[in-house]
């Protein structure tokens, strides 16, 4: 029996690196406190003077010790730097206490993806959404959104809607470049897109297309702005096959629907769509691709988040890369007639129409 060398272990960089990923959940956990109990934002007030140890304990209420526990960690994972005996506040720091979408991102992590992010490896087996025992008994997320508690519901709607709103603000006007007296928007979610849609012009009809529990939550929400009588509900289980859609709109929507959705399901999803579309109806499909992205940060963040979608959304879908969508798109009996990349926060837009 030929038995393989093992190769040396590898030094420097890729060690560090390893170990990065040892006490990842530590990193994470020493982030979370030094935003939330006030130190991060104590040292910004201080400016270039910074803080000594002692003070950055009374203006936070730590004690001592926490204090020097949690500044030493920060010190090596370059939250903060040290100038003599003082503490001030690095560009990381600065980062994770005042950028909009890291705040987002990990308050996603902590309230809703952390603990099922555990069940991972049981995930990928069965492609399942194991991590999802730990909110209900629900087979995909979707079911249970009416139903999630806090903190995680908040978190998990603020992430959802935080990447979709930027989206919309590009999307919409190109939606109502020719007019179209009725959108369908498919997988509406809340009725964040619908909204948008109705106050851009008083004339459009919008037809909501969901799961019915979350429908509900998206007629509260039109209703309370004053949209009844503009909007119809569909409700619908888009993963069941005989599920059909409204027919002849002008204009049909999906926003970040098809990440939602494994492959399969995405080409009868499609299927159905290109069968309720009449020769002028247009369809808006909205996804992030992450090998289209142009900073290495929002790639990492698409790739990382498609394990979401593994462990507590779906079992089997993902944010695809445009390579794997377009076939997809295709073999459904749709051409994609333009496509337009960096809408909103590095999306992109592929509008088709039906084949033939």
């Amino acid at each position: 029996m030929t038995r393989r060398k093992k190769r040396p272990l590898p030094t420097g960089q890729a060690r560090a690196a390893a170990q990065g990923l040892a006490f990842a959940p530590f990193a994470f956990w020493t982030a979370i406190a030094m935003r939330d109990q006030g130190v991060l934002d104590a040292l910004e007030r201080a400016g270039a003077n910074g803080l000594s140890e002692a003070e950055l304990a009374a203006e936070t209420g730590l004690s001592p010790y926490a204090v020097s526990v949690l500044t030493d960690f920060a010190l090596d994972l370059g939250m903060v730097q040290r100038s003599a005996e003082r503490l001030e506040l690095a560009a990381l720091g600065s980062v994770l206490l005042n950028d909009e979408l890291t705040r987002v991102n990990m308050d996603f992590t902590r309230d809703f993806a952390y603990h099922g992010l555990a069940r991972l490896p049981e995930s990928l087996a069965e492609e399942k959404p194991a991590g999802l025992a730990h909110f209900g008994p629900w087979k995909t997320l979707y079911e249970g959104l009416a139903e999630l508690d806090q903190p995680a519901a908040q978190s998990w709607f603020r992430f959802d809607q935080f990447f979709s709103e930027r989206a919309f603000e590009a999307l919409v006007p190109r939606i109502f470049e020719h007019g179209p007296a009725h959108v369908v928007d498919v997988g509406a979610n809340t009725g964040n897109l619908a909204a948008r849609c109705l106050s851009h012009c008083p004339d459009v009809q919008v037809t909501l297309v969901d799961l019915p529990d979350v429908l509900e939550l998206a007629r509260t929400r039109l209703d309370d702005e004053g949209f009844g009588g503009r909007f119809r509900l569909h409700p619908a289980q888009l993963l069941d096959p005989a599920c059909e859609l409204p027919f002849g709109a002008d204009v049909m929507v999906m926003s970040q629907l098809l990440a939602c959705f494994s492959r399969a399901q995405i080409e009868s999803l499609l299927g159905r769509t290109a069968a309720a579309m009449a020769a002028h109806t247009r369809l808006f499909v909205i996804e992030l691709f992450p090998d289209v992205q142009i900073h290495d940060a929002a790639r990492y963040s698409l790739n990382a988040i498609s394990l979401y979608f593994t462990a507590l959304a779906t079992g089997n879908s993902r944010f695809y890369r445009r390579d794997q969508l377009l076939p997809l798109i295709d073999n459904a009996g749709l051409i994609v007639e333009s496509e337009h990349e960096q809408v909103g926060q590095g999306h992109s837009l592929l509008v088709c129409r039906r084949q033939g």
